[in-house]
């Protein structure tokens, strides 16, 4: 793949920026801001983003200073082909169109998804970058796009994706060793040896769920849970018959010795408590007998109370009933003015509803002409639109014609087509890299090969074991090396070649650069065709015909509702006011509407004063009827206290009568209460005598009794509970359980001992297989290496060696500088060296993956050698020197041009940008 052209427009900066690239070697040159990153990023994003990408990876493109959307085309080579690519990128509507040299007459002409997977398909990726998965785009050509300020970064360091990682290992191994990396034997053992350590085992070392050895220990586990809990339950049946007999010997002391103390006790105080009893009744009688003199003095006092309330609720109301005479008067003369206020407002109403009456008439006509109008556009409409769908089903009907001439290959037979013969390409490449190579130099003697004489000079290749035969007496047989991957090969090859076959036959087409223009034109005539359908489908083609049917009813009812209006457009002429043509009518309308827009407001704001004044008279009214009902209710309560206190007069007397009753009825209370009092004390002292008698004793009787009948029900309850608990754990002989269990227990440590020493065993034994991987597998990077120093000599200096590793699954890595005996990690150099390091790296990494390239890759340093003193310079010239000599075209960008003017005029050209600074 090269690089030939490239043009940038509305990128950044750049307005238009052409710039073309040497086969060999291109200088760009410039001073800061010139926008030469924005080449670099520029190209990177044409080859590698898609052209209807959204976000930040698009928005970094866009100009500030140029209108219009940026736009990259690139011309490359690739595959034998001069291709021509040109993205817009616009987000969702971004394009993309890829084309051969040739243009569409015979070579090839994509575009959209079609064209960025052939782009992808020629620059060995899996597929064009999306806007949501920018974050990807560095690791695109990592190894070939160096930018600025990245130099000096270890490649290796990040994924291997970042660096082509699989094609690299391929070319490898075409380039190294002939004997396989590993045999089919190798990989099934370490796979099967992982096999077993991950049914076991989990990534992070611990025991995998529903293992083995997951059962194993379960199994472990629940040996070591049955035998504690056969000990526990031999423990506990000892525990609860020795608490069966201490609940016994409890039982009996309480029954025989404590109860009939207590009993004793309690009798001695019963007796107590019958005299007190008898002290008790003699009191209570005594009072019963001042009770009525208590009940009568109350009823006295409760009447009297009752009496001097009403007098007091007497000469409240009927102060209450003058104050509202009063404010029934003032309400009464505020009401008739209210109402006289309103009647002029009212007439004011009825004249504005009149005229809005008379308008709403004008505006009912001047709408209905409007839509008499409106309706004979609709017609017209309607008849437009029958005519177009007619247009567009004669155009629909002539594209099916067309596509019915077409095969029926689409974009996905195309890719399948491809893939095929990239399948065959590959297992034609692979018979060709395991085939044995025979070139006759000299020869004094015949030679033949398999009966076939062999010219000097000649070259041959072999795929299988043949006879050489050198003169008459020394014959020899030559086998290609790769044992069964050789026949595996070409039975691969065999294969694809009738797969190949076979779609082509299917396809009835040679190949899928005849193929492909046939997809395209039958995607262009079914897209054509969708369009055609997508406007058809906007019009309402189904419902034309009845939609201009029911037009009619419609005009005729405008003409009736018109013939109602007939007087208006009369009065109308009369007065010069007709209006003529549908804008003066419509302007006419307005008029009358803003009108009665007028009209409303004042309507409004008159019915608002007739309301707020209505609200005022009725709330007046309201109130005077209010006024009234509390009138009427104090007249009714006045007339109703007075017959209470004449009541009160009759049943219990005056006022004077009552007072002298209290007073007699007190006079004797209080000498009931004086006997009374004597008899209480009498009782008290009796009753004080014989409670301190019994006061403690019964105390603590009660408490005591209370606690025996307690602790006897607990131990009744904990007995039983006993007894059950000891014939639930006697069910089994515990005895027999612990010795069940003791011997599982023996038997599942054990097992357990032997599964996690054969699982030890497998990790020493996959331990030792990656070591002897990893020792097999540096043969991959003994050509890496080796370009390394021969990139690395041209510094000059003291002599410098690389070391590399390399692991099957992360890829290269642990990269050093050797000088004499002693190795560098690449984060301990400085600056000027790592840079000078990961250039020998990329350019060995180009070197090797050429072949997969058609032998040439584009590498771009932008500004990559900051750190680099001049001596330096010179030799990383020579480096670069070394790079083209071994065919890959190197791009270089930089703000010192001069540094690299002399190896430009050489090896190739130079161009110069200028400033970009507005």
């Amino acid at each position: 793949m090269r690089l030939i052209e490239a043009c940038l427009r509305n990128v950044r900066q750049h307005k238009q920026l052409q710039l073309s690239f040497d086969r060999h070697f291109t200088l760009v040159g410039g001073p800061n801001e010139a926008g030469k990153s924005t080449v670099v990023e520029a190209l990177h994003k044409g080859l590698f983003l898609k052209a209807n990408a959204t976000g930040r990876g698009v928005e970094e493109l866009r100009s500030r200073l140029h209108g219009g959307l940026p736009e990259v085309d690139i011309s490359f080579e690739a595959q034998g082909q001069i291709w021509q690519l040109r993205k817009r990128f616009a987000g969702a509507t971004g394009t993309c169109q890829l084309s051969t040299a040739s243009g569409t007459a015979s070579g090839v002409a994509l575009s959209g998804p079609a064209a960025e997977e052939r782009l992808a398909s020629l620059l060995g990726v899996d597929g064009a970058i999306e806007g949501r998965r920018i974050a990807q785009l560095p690791q695109r050509w990592a190894h070939l796009w160096v930018r600025q300020g990245e130099a000096g970064q270890n490649l290796l360091d990040g994924p291997g994706n970042g660096y082509d990682l699989d094609r690299l290992v391929q070319q490898l191994q075409q380039q190294g060793s002939t004997q396989a990396l590993e045999s089919g034997i190798d990989r099934w053992v370490g796979d099967h040896i992982q096999q077993q350590l991950e049914q076991r085992l989990t990534a992070t070392g611990k025991v995998k769920a529903g293992s083995d050895l997951a059962l194993a220990q379960d199994q472990l586990n629940s040996a070591q849970l049955q035998f504690s809990q056969a000990q526990g339950l031999q423990e506990q049946l000892e525990g609860a018959m020795e608490e069966l007999r201490r609940i016994g010997l409890r039982l009996d002391q309480i029954g025989n010795q404590e109860r009939p103390a207590l009993e004793q006790l309690r009798q001695s105080q019963r007796q107590q408590e019958q005299a007190r009893q008898k002290l008790e009744a003699a009191l209570n009688l005594q009072k019963a007998k001042t009770e009525p003199l208590h009940q009568e003095l109350r009823s006295i006092e409760q009447v009297l109370s009752e009496m001097a309330g009403l007098e007091q609720q007497l000469n409240l109301q009927a102060k209450q009933q003058l104050e509202l005479q009063q404010q029934l008067a003032k309400s009464q003369l505020e009401l008739q003015n209210q109402q006289a206020q309103l009647s002029p407002l009212r007439e004011q109403q009825q004249r504005l509803q009149t005229e809005q009456q008379l308008n709403q008439g004008l505006q009912e006509w001047g709408q209905q002409q409007l839509d008499l109008e409106q309706l004979e556009q609709e017609a017209k409409q309607l008849q437009q639109h029958k005519d177009q769908f007619g247009l567009l089903q004669q155009q629909a009907e002539t594209v099916k014609a067309e596509l019915t001439t077409l095969p029926s290959i689409d974009a996905d037979d195309v890719k399948k087509l491809r893939q095929k013969e990239q399948q065959l390409a590959q297992a034609q490449a692979r018979c060709q890299a395991m085939a044995t190579a025979i070139e006759l130099l000299a020869a004094d003697l015949p030679v033949e090969l398999e009966g076939q004489p062999l010219a000097v000079g000649s070259s041959y290749q072999i795929s299988s074991a043949q006879e050489l035969l050198v003169g008459e007496g020394v014959r020899l047989r030559i086998s290609p090396g790769g044992g069964e991957a050789t026949a595996q090969a070409e039975q691969q090859l065999a294969k694809c070649q009738g797969q190949l076959q076979e779609l082509l036959q299917q396809l009835a087409v040679a190949g899928s650069e005849t193929a492909e223009p046939l997809a395209l034109k039958r995607h262009d005539l079914t897209a054509q065709l969708q369009r055609l359908r997508l406007a058809a489908s906007a019009i309402p083609w189904n419902r034309l015909d009845a939609q201009l049917a029911e037009l009619q009813p419609r005009r005729q009812r405008l003409l009736a509702a018109l013939e109602l209006h007939r007087e208006v457009p009369r009065q109308l002429e009369a007065g010069g006011l007709l209006p003529s043509g549908r804008d003066a009518l419509q302007s006419w309308l307005e008029a009358q509407r803003d009108g009665a827009r007028l009209l409303a407001n004042q309507l409004g704001q008159l019915e608002h004063q007739l309301k707020r004044g209505q609200g005022q008279w009725e709330e007046c009214l309201n109130g005077q009827r209010q006024l009234e009902s509390r009138l009427e209710q104090l007249a009714g309560s006045l007339e109703t206290l007075q017959q209470r206190r004449l009541h009160g007069q009759q049943s219990h007397g005056t006022g004077e009568q009552l007072q002298q009753r209290r007073q007699e009825k007190v006079a004797e209370l209080a000498a009931q209460q004086a006997e009374l009092g004597a008899k209480q004390a009498e009782l008290n002292s009796l009753e004080q005598q014989l409670l301190g008698q019994a006061n403690n004793q019964t105390a603590g009787l009660e408490q005591r009794s209370q606690q025996l009948e307690a602790e006897k029900d607990f131990l009744l309850t904990a007995r039983g509970q006993q007894e059950q608990r000891c014939l639930s754990l006697s069910a089994k002989d515990p005895a027999a359980e612990v010795e069940y269990w003791q011997a599982s227990l023996e038997r599942a440590n054990a097992e357990m001992d032997r599964l996690q020493l054969h699982t030890k065993a497998l990790q020493r034994l996959q331990g030792l297989f990656h070591q002897e991987r990893s020792a097999l597998a540096e043969q991959y990077s003994a050509p890496l290496k080796q370009a390394m120093d021969r990139y690395l000599e041209k510094l000059g200096g003291n002599p410098r060696a690389t070391s590399l590793g390399f692991d099957p699954k992360a890829g290269f890595g642990e990269l050093q500088l050797r000088q004499g005996q002693q190795g560098f990690a690449f984060e301990q150099l400085s600056g000027g060296m790592r840079e000078q390091l990961a250039a020998a790296l990329r350019l060995a990494m180009a070197e090797v993956l050429q072949p997969a390239y058609d032998n040439c890759l584009p590498l771009v340093f932008d500004d990559a050698f900051t750190n680099s003193d001049p001596e330096r310079l010179l030799g990383l010239g020579r480096m670069v020197e070394l790079g083209i000599a071994a065919g890959i075209q190197i791009i270089l960008l930089s703000c010192n041009p001069e540094d690299y003017r002399s190896l430009a005029k050489a090896r190739g050209s130079i161009q110069i940008m200028a400033s970009q600074v507005p």
